[in-house]
Parts: C-alpha cells; sequence; structure tokens
C-alpha cells in the first residue's frame, strides 16, 4: 500500500498515475476542501497533520510499503520523516520512504533524517516519478525478503526450478540461493525433468553448480521452500501438499492459483531480471560468474530483447554488463557441440517429416535423452516450421521433445492430453516433452517397438493437433452401423449400397 502525504499538484499528478495502475493507496491532507474532493473522486483520503504519529497510524500506517511524502517545503518533510522514524522503531517495521525536495541540495539532508530516496520538484513528472518507481517497488520488495530470509535462518531452503529449467530457471535459482546465504540461509537447487540444452549443460559445468535431482531428495528434511521462475505446483517436481514459502515468477499467472507467505509475480522479460535486482538492491555483490548467468537467463528468456521484453530487462542488462567476465558470457551463450549430438541431430534431419508446418522425426535410440531436447530446439529454425516434434528411445522409455512457434498452441497442454493415457507429457506453452514406458508396448521386441513409434507416437500427435483425422472417432462410427447377416454380406456389394453405407465400409 502507498502513503502520500501532502496532495497538491505533483502530489495529485502521482496519485493519479499510481491510480491508474490499480495500486492500493492512502492521501493524507491537511486541506479539507481538498480531502473532500479527492473522496469525490474515489480517492481514500485522510484528513490530518501528518506530522502527527496518531495520524499516520490511523490512515494506515503499518500496512504501508512506501511512503511518499509530497509536501512542498523542506520544514513538512523533516517534521514528517521525524515521525516516521518513531513509528518505525515502535512498530519495528521499515517502508521505503521517498521525499519531495525543492533542491537538489537537501537530497543529502532528507536521506540523514531517514528518507530512502529523495526526489527534485523539478524532476517530478509524473512520468518520470513513475519509471522511478518501479525501482522504488524493487528495493520495496527486496526489504520484505529480507526480512522472511532472516527469519527462517537455522532451517534449509529447497529452491525448486521449474521442470526441465532452462537458463532463466538455472541463473535465478543460483542467485537466489546466493542471495539467501548473504543473510545466512543455506539453500539447495532442485530440479526435475532434463537439462538438456548446451547453454543448460554449460551453465552447470562452468559454473559448477550443484543441482540435486527432485526423485532423490526428501523434501521433509527442509524448512522452507521456494520457487524459481515457477508460480504454482503444475510444472516442477514440490510435492502438491507442500505450500511454497517463496515465490518468484515472471509469467502472467492467475493470481488466485498463487500460493506464498511471500509472492512476486512481477512481469518482466526474465526472470533473472526479479533476481538481478533483489541482489542489486540487498546491496549483495555479484560476481563475475553469476553476472554471466543472470544475463544469458535474460538474452535467453527474451530471445536477445525481441520478445517480451521491458524497461527493467534492459537496466538489469546493462547493470549485469558492467561486472561480467566477457570470455565466460561467451562460452556460455555459444558452447561447443559434441559430436553425439550432432549425430543425432543428422538423424533427425535424414529422418524427418514436414507437414503443415509440424516437423516430426524419429531419431531411433539415443544415449543421451538431452540430445532429443538439442534437436528440438535447433530444427525449430528450419524455414517453413513451426513447431517441432522429435521422439526417439532412451533407456526403458521412449523420449518425446516439442518447440513451437506458433503462439495459438500450448505445447504443454497438448502433449499432457496426448499422453497422459499411456504415459506422461507436459511443459510450457512453446516447449514441452513427453515419456512413454516401453512397458505400453508389451513383450513386442526392440525392433518392434522402433516400428511402432511412428504410429503411437507421431501420429497420437498429428490426430490430436487436428492434422490427421483420429482412427478412433472412424471406428467408432463404423460400430454404430446395423449388423448385418452373412447371407446378407455376402450378397451386398458395395457399389450397390446406399453412399451413406458405402462409407460405413
Amino acid at each position: 500500500m502507498y502513503l502520500i502525504l501532502g496532495c497538491g499538484d505533483v502530489g495529485y499528478s502521482v496519485a493519479a498515475e499510481l491510480k491508474s495502475r490499480g495500486a492500493e493507496l492512502t492521501i493524507i491532507d491537511r486541506d479539507q476542501k481538498r480531502v473532500n474532493h479527492l473522496k469525490q473522486m474515489g480517492y481514500n483520503a485522510v484528513l490530518g497533520d501528518f506530522s502527527l504519529p496518531e495520524v499516520l497510524k490511523e490512515a494506515g500506517f503499518e500496512r504501508a510499503e512506501m511512503i511518499l511524502i509530497m509536501a512542498p517545503d523542506f520544514s513538512s518533510v523533516e517534521s514528517a520523516l521525524g515521525a516516521i522514524g518513531r513509528l518505525k522503531v515502535e512498530l519495528k517495521i521499515d517502508p521505503v520512504v521517498v521525499a519531495r525536495v525543492t533542491d537538489e541540495a537537501e537530497v543529502e539532508d532528507v536521506k540523514r533524517l531517514g528518507a530512502s530516496d529523495a526526489l527534485p520538484s523539478s524532476q517530478l513528472l509524473a512520468r518520470f516519478t513513475l519509471d522511478r518507481f518501479e525501482t522504488l517497488r524493487g528495493m520495496m520488495r527486496e526489504k520484505r525478503l529480507r526480512a522472511l530470509i532472516q527469519e527462517l535462518v537455522g532451517g534449509r531452503l529447497a529452491i525448486v526450478l521449474q521442470t526441465n529449467p532452462d537458463p532463466d530457471s538455472i541463473a535465478s535459482g543460483v542467485a537466489l540461493k546466493r542471495y539467501a546465504k548473504a543473510f545466512g540461509l543455506d539453500s539447495d537447487l532442485i530440479y526435475d525433468g532434463v537439462v538438456g540444452h548446451p547453454q543448460n549443460r554449460a551453465l552447470v559445468n562452468l559454473l559448477e553448480l550443484n543441482l540435486l535431482e527432485a526423485e532423490k531428495i526428501d523434501f521433509t528434511k527442509y524448512s522452507s521452500f521456494a520457487l524459481v521462475d515457477v508460480a504454482t505446483h503444475a510444472n516442477c517436481s514440490l510435492p502438491k501438499e507442500i505450500i511454497p514459502t517463496i515465490v518468484i515468477d515472471h509469467h502472467s499467472v492467475p493470481s488466485g492459483e498463487v500460493k506464498g507467505r511471500y509472492v512476486d509475480t512481477t512481469i518482466v522479460g526474465a526472470n533473472a531480471t526479479i533476481m538481478t535486482n533483489y541482489l542489486r538492491y540487498g546491496g549483495i555483490e555479484i560476481d563475475k560468474a553469476t553476472a554471466a548467468a543472470l544475463i544469458v537467463g535474460i538474452l535467453t528468456d527474451t530471445m536477445f530483447f525481441t520478445r517480451g521484453a521491458k524497461a527493467p530487462d534492459f537496466d538489469a542488462f546493462e547493470y549485469l554488463m558492467e561486472r561480467v567476465d566477457t570470455d565466460l558470457l561467451n562460452r556460455l551463450l555459444w558452447p561447443t557441440i559434441t559430436s553425439d549430438a550432432l549425430d543425432v541431430l543428422a538423424t533427425a534431419i535424414k529422418n524427418s517429416k514436414l507437414k503443415g508446418g509440424y516437423l516430426l522425426a524419429n531419431v531411433g535410440e539415443v544415449k543421451d535423452r538431452d540430445l532429443i531436447a538439442q534437436a528440438a530446439d535447433f530444427l525449430l529454425n528450419r524455414d517453413g516450421v513451426t513447431t517441432t516434434f522429435i521422439y526417439g528411445i532412451c533407456g526403458d522409455v521412449v523420449r518425446v521433445s516439442a518447440r513451437t512457434k506458433d503462439v495459438s498452441l500450448h505445447l504443454g497442454q497438448k502433449l499432457r492430453e496426448t499422453f497422459s493415457e499411456i504415459g506422461s507429457g507436459g511443459g510450457h506453452a512453446r516447449m514441452a516433452g513427453a515419456t512413454i514406458p516401453l512397458t505400453y508396448f508389451g513383450k513386442a521386441s526392440r525392433a518392434a517397438i522402433k516400428r511402432e513409434l511412428n504410429r503411437v507416437v507421431a501420429r497420437r500427435f498429428l490426430e490430436a493437433v487436428g492434422l490427421e483425422k483420429p482412427r478412433q472417432k472412424r471406428k467408432k462410427k463404423a460400430a454404430n452401423s446395423k449388423p448385418r447377416t452373412k447371407a446378407q454380406a455376402q450378397k451386398e456389394k458395395p457399389a450397390e449400397l446406399p453412399p451413406a453405407q458405402q462409407r460405413l465400409l
């Protein structure tokens, strides 16, 4: 909640901008007429002297996360800061406090008196103020997260990444682990699925990360839990009965589906941007390797600033570039490709079939399941391809990796619907996977299973996306026709039947 102290022309401009964004705010002003007018306009306004602690309490000081002192004179600002300082000690809370000053020379004075930041009147245009508030809101969130982390010290935090974590997810987990450690809380990075793309592997290897597989973890040994780059149980390994303590995600998710003591779902291009700002506002030094990981997270999730990038993404990128090891960054952005990966890619290209923008390829048997995902990523760049669907046998299961550029298709949902009866499937809208145990094929030989893959796997997917007619429906239609006697069947010929019955044969 925002608490605005003083509502002249500048204060009103700020209040109007915040209200237009749906922010909760309360205004305190000394002018009865102005307060009445604000109430008529739908604002929550309180009449009183904001240099008095009791007035601040009445207006909801205890719930305020940011206090904006918009009074035009230094003496009023000074009095308000004195009252705020006393209440912060009394109530043991620490909101972000921003004060308006009339002269640049007063900036350091108000900071010395307790303000988090100061804005000169010459800069207090509403648009500038709003942009500045994005930074101040980040500072406000960081204070809240820091307070929670300090509460959790003594236990151990499980940082759960999204299923099949990408560079943004891995980098965000690394940053949260570093942030928690800075305030005394130890943690582990936990994942499920595969770390498949070369960039993912490069991150893990070059940064010497210790990622723990969820299936080998006893979650009951942890005292707190955090989700990064994922907001719900739907796409991660956290057991459904466990409510996360911390949720930090940049995707748009209905608020009713997100649960946690601390939730930050800021809509930006990359989750790494959010985590960069937590380190930044927490005063935590970002080492060169972590900076490189966060930059890779930002660049890959925004597709080098061509998809969904916001102003904070550019700002975080600029901040990190001043701290990164450029040689390490280049190695992470363009990792080497192994000979095994080239072999699987060659097989995928040779066996690929393109139908309506959908490229499907059977790569046969592979030693490493991650190579299937790499082929799906690479072939999405082929001319005329909107969706890739690559599959093969790995160990005792069939692995599927799919990618898409089609905004009308949610791959995760489609693969879940398509393969849940014979295995499992799911993932993101643009990237998903599926697993089918070989036991589904009964006692069939390995060679027979290979022959069946195209029918069981590829055809199911083509039917699911509407590129082939489902055979089940045709069978159902045939089953609804009237049964004929053996004698009738011998006498009747298809050419002699009415058209409607001919179609049933």
